[in-house]
């Protein structure tokens, strides 16, 4: 099991120097962000000052062309706008600071959340149930609410409404929910609830029960 070396204390401003060009060397830095290395560096805030001054005047740090270059690799990842942001503060980029290059930026986040989409489901995104996972997924890539609607409504175009399956997919869910057959009342409202709860029509669970019914019949048999 591999272990992280300890970091070695800097015994002079040149030690500080050389760990903020490593740093630097690998990636681009936000000024907080290279402040915190240097920080477990050091405690000498006069050095670590010092050093921060000298990588500004030869252009080695430079919040600006930190966050657009941050932003793009996260447009990339198929990242929206509240996740950007968000790491973006975490990092020490304030929402103001970041407002201009989003203005600037012509990046699509209602395509971006569709490819999102179109790459994960191949089926139309039509039932309640499906609905939420689809926005809870979308949210934790940081997408808004109206870009995850628009979003949905465009992967949906792909998929004509009389292609949808719903009777199917409910009939997908019992299989999986359930191994014997949904007779009594109490398993019938079980079941029903289990439907109802993932957005299907009361007339398309009591399909969706018969067919489940006679398909096991039909394996028994």
């Amino acid at each position: 099991m591999a272990f992280n070396k300890p970091i070695k204390p800097a015994n002079d401003i040149e030690a500080v120097k050389r760990s903020a060009f490593w740093h630097l060397s690998r990636r681009d830095h936000s000024e907080q962000e290279l402040r915190s290395k240097l920080s477990r560096k050091t405690d000498n805030q006069q050095w670590i000052d010092a050093v921060i001054d000298e990588c500004y005047s030869y252009r080695y740090l430079d919040d600006d062309r930190f966050t657009e270059s941050f932003i793009r690799s996260a447009q990339n990842k198929g990242y929206g706008i509240n996740r950007i942001q968000r790491d973006l503060q975490q990092k020490g980029i304030s929402q103001q600071q970041a407002s201009h290059h989003f203005q600037a930026s012509q990046f699509d986040y209602i395509d971006s959340a569709t490819q999102l989409l179109d790459k994960r489901y191949r089926q139309r995104i039509e039932n309640a149930h499906l609905k939420q996972k689809v926005m809870a997924f979308l949210q934790n890539k940081g997408h808004t609410f109206e870009h995850i609607f628009s979003a949905i409504e465009c992967h949906n175009e792909a998929y004509p409404i009389e292609d949808y399956d719903a009777l199917g997919d409910a009939l997908k869910l019992l299989n999986g929910k359930f191994r014997e057959p949904i007779s009594d009342k109490k398993q019938q409202d079980k079941a029903l609830r289990f439907l109802v709860s993932r957005g299907y029509s009361y007339q398309d669970c009591q399909k969706a029960i018969t067919q489940y019914n006679i398909q096991l019949s039909e394996q028994d048999s």
